[in-house]
């Protein structure tokens, strides 16, 4: 029997819908030049970077992993000490590696390494104090590395160094409790250090709060104490997810969220409990991908992704299941690499989600994107986004190039302030991105 015309128009519809899906993003594989876990990653500008980790019969290799969007493209690099349960953040042009040890010989290590994305050369500094197992995070133009941990002193700490990427200087600061097993990450002029444990076995709830325009510190409280946790940011909320729960008890699925601008709270749910996991984010999309149990025997494949534009959540699979990887992401791409495998050992796999946004969408042109106001400027100007646009980041380029100041924004209208007072007189460029588009108007500062 033929079907009737209302079932075939159903059944396109299906088809049509079902593709649709398929084309708001796509998988793709890469590899990085050794397998290992325990390694970070960050990103800025068009490049992303894998540094650091240990992989299984070795003390770690120094090694990085350069992707360039560009080009599309990987190259090999160098880190100048090999090291694993390192830390990594980016702001301005500058991506930086920090800390770590080697859990074969028991050592930490106070090493910084500095790549700038502009010239392709690095440079090294180095911390105050050698520990592993620290949180870093970024907003503006300003890099923090907090707490950490030397296990076999034992001792944890709550120090905090920031970097600011303009100048290359240092200042000093402190956690209100020394820790580590933290997550961290930046959104508007805050940033975050959630979570994390002592060498005496206590796990926190404890949340430090930065607020990069004042140099003042506040606090708040996570709503289960866990370690281990994974953050990220997009817009104005940061999301912090997962996690080891107080005593080894278990692993947690709780998302709790900081908005950066109305100082409040919520809370929201993982599809699965794990710790270990990955976070980041790309265009409109929040990503929470692999992790493990409590045991640390499993390597799930989970991916939660948040759309921010319409609020709903999905799950994906990533081909290999994996914990204590690295996560970062480059305009629309999201991108998790190496961590530990079911079977106990490393892998090298590197698995790039792409978001697409393809659909119907309103048609932006340059001058209606956004506007500054006011412009030319002497200290602060406003930047007003059309509601249209997506979720992005805001950049201000100098006329070598450079990013001065970046941010990001959620979806809609939003009004942004530009520091311009900590820019030098001259012609910059601001870019809004969205994923999508790339907007760019020209801004002289007095």
């Amino acid at each position: 029997m033929k079907p009737s015309i209302p079932s075939i128009i159903i059944i396109i519809i299906i088809c049509v819908l079902f593709m649709a899906q398929i084309s708001e993003a796509q998988w793709t594989a890469a590899t990085l030049g050794s397998a290992r876990s325990t390694l970070a990653a960050a990103s800025t500008g068009s490049k992303a970077i894998f540094g650091g980790g240990i992989g299984m019969i070795s003390v770690p290799p120094a090694v990085a992993d350069i992707y360039n969007s560009t080009s599309n493209s990987w190259s090999p690099g160098s880190i100048s000490k090999g090291r694993n349960w390192l830390t990594a953040a980016a702001a301005n042009n500058k991506i930086l590696f920090a800390g770590g040890g080697d859990d074969w010989i028991l050592s930490v290590f106070d090493d910084v390494d500095i790549y700038n994305v502009t010239t392709s050369f690095w440079s090294t500094a180095t911390l105050s104090v050698p520990r592993s197992k620290l949180a870093a995070a970024a907003a503006g133009t300003k890099i923090l590395f907090a707490g950490g941990a030397n296990e076999m002193l034992p001792q944890s700490y709550n120090t905090v160094e920031i970097y600011e990427t303009t100048t290359n200087l240092w200042a000093m600061s402190t956690l209100s409790v020394a820790r580590h097993g933290l997550c961290g990450a930046g959104a508007g002029n805050k940033v975050v250090f959630a979570g994390g444990t002592n060498t005496s076995g206590t796990v926190f709830n404890t949340v430090d709060i930065y607020d990069i325009t004042t140099g003042l510190w506040s606090t708040a409280a996570l709503s289960e104490a866990r370690s281990y946790a994974s953050a990220t940011a997009l817009g104005n909320k940061i999301y912090i997810a997962g996690g080891t729960l107080s005593g080894g008890t278990g692993v947690s699925k709780r998302i709790d969220i900081y908005d950066v601008v109305t100082n409040t709270w919520s809370i929201d749910s993982l599809s699965q409990a794990r710790t270990a996991l990955c976070a980041g984010s790309a265009s409109n999309r929040v990503f929470f991908a692999g992790g493990t149990d409590i045991n640390g025997f499993a390597a799930y494949k989970t991916v939660d992704i948040f759309n921010t534009t319409d609020s709903t959540w999905s799950v994906d699979s990533l081909t290999n299941g994996r914990s204590f990887a690295a996560a970062t992401s480059v305009n629309n791409l999201f991108m998790i690499g190496g961590g530990l495998l079911s079977t106990g050992f490393p892998t090298n796999s590197v698995e790039i989600y792409t978001v697409t946004n393809t659909g119907i969408k309103q048609v932006i042109d340059n001058n209606s994107a956004f506007e500054l106001i006011p412009n030319p400027v002497s200290n602060y100007a406003e930047i007003k986004i059309n509601k249209a646009i997506n979720a992005g980041t805001v950049e201000i380029i100098n006329s070598l190039g450079a990013v001065v100041f970046k941010t990001n924004f959620s979806a809609g209208a939003h009004d942004i302030s530009l520091p311009a007072n900590e820019i030098s007189s001259g012609i910059y460029f601001v870019k809004v991105a969205d994923g999508e588009n790339i907007f760019t108007k020209k801004l002289v500062k007095n």
